[in-house]
């Protein structure tokens, strides 16, 4: 009967081991957060590297139709693959005629993949902004037309995101900056 509960005991400090290694394991998750609101986290998707991101509007000055496309890296962080306009004006992305090229009624402008370091965007509701993570729709209803929004891709470890899922406790708004996983602009 003892051996019995040793096995028990052994049995629930691994499992108590194995919660623990799982709920430190540091997560990547794409993030948008209110700029002028002390950085304040509105949305969080999880994301793996090489992950798609679109950011879809209407450009408000002309409605041309715009298309940011965005690679979730390694380390976690932002690249900026290319961008797709249906035209071009005043406002809009610059084309370069080295890195320009015509797909159907889209004109594309390869980035390079240059890495960027967080992504601010003013969300205004009469852009009709889509903005989706691989097959995941990020819904930025009820953010306040007019906010500067803040994309980017942070670190974190597990336990913080599901804090901040199930309690709304934001990782860096609780640390002040303390948390050594995040990627993100100041």
């Amino acid at each position: 009967m003892v051996s019995g509960r040793w096995a028990w005991a052994a049995v629930l400090v691994l499992l108590l081991a194995g919660a623990l290694w799982w709920t430190t394991r540091t997560v990547v998750i794409f993030t948008v957060r209110l700029s002028q609101e002390e950085d304040r986290l509105v949305r969080a998707v999880p994301a793996r590297s090489g992950e798609t991101v679109r950011l879809c509007y209407n450009h408000s000055v002309e409605k041309t139709p715009v298309e940011g496309v965005f690679v979730i890296a390694e380390g976690p962080g932002l690249r900026i693959r290319e961008t797709r306009m249906a035209s071009v004006g005043t406002g809009l992305p610059n084309t370069v005629p080295e890195r320009t090229r015509r797909e159907g009624e889209w004109i594309v402008v390869d980035e390079g993949m240059k890495q960027i370091d967080g992504l601010p965007f003013r969300w205004v509701d009469l852009n009709l902004t889509q903005l989706t993570v691989g097959a995941t729709p990020v819904p930025l209803a009820g953010v306040r037309s007019g906010s500067l929004l803040l994309f980017n891709v942070e670190g974190v470890h597990r336990y913080r995101w599901w804090r901040w899922r199930v309690l709304g406790i934001d990782w860096i708004a609780s640390d002040r900056g303390q948390d050594s996983l995040k990627t993100r602009t100041k």
